[in-house]
């Protein structure tokens, strides 16, 4: 079978995801420019809006960005100058009591020297806290039979 090409941008976008994936924090730091930043767009549960996260290549990542099972369903990517959009749905397991949590999302990320500058991540939180099955997520992708990648 052969594999899709993609464009630099594009490739970039999915493998970060394949390094969050697989826990390599190391490799995934070195697809973020220096100043990266990621906003959240929802209100968090304490009333904050759109929080914000940046990374620092001097702290380890490992507590926060590895999450043993993880695995990334992508539905639709697309592209624009210095623009990756990507549809999909991030499943991963509960650490204590290992059901599965599966949320639908998009990421609009912008580029910059086929690395990723800032991005912004948009889901209803209230499902990231659900434990969706399979079936219920794939409902909010009606006559998409299968996912463009699967990566995990």
């Amino acid at each position: 079978m052969t594999q899709k090409k993609y464009s630099r941008n594009i490739q970039t976008v999915i493998d970060i995801l394949r390094n969050e994936v697989s826990g390599d924090t190391r490799s995934a730091l070195k697809k973020m420019t220096k100043d990266y930043t990621m906003t959240w767009v929802f209100e968090t549960q304490n009333g904050s809006l759109f929080p914000k996260t940046a990374i620092s290549k001097d702290i380890d990542l490992n507590d926060t960005y590895v999450i043993k099972g993880r695995k990334y369903e992508i539905i639709h990517i697309a592209e624009a100058k210095n623009i990756v959009i990507v549809e999909l749905i991030e499943s991963y397991p509960d650490p204590e009591t290992k059901k599965i949590y599966r949320t639908p999302l998009v990421l609009v990320l912008e580029m910059k020297n086929g690395k990723i500058k800032t991005g912004r991540h948009y889901c209803d939180p209230r499902l990231s806290y659900r434990y969706l099955t399979s079936v219920q997520t794939k409902k909010a992708f009606e006559g998409k039979k299968k996912p463009l990648l699967v990566i995990g």
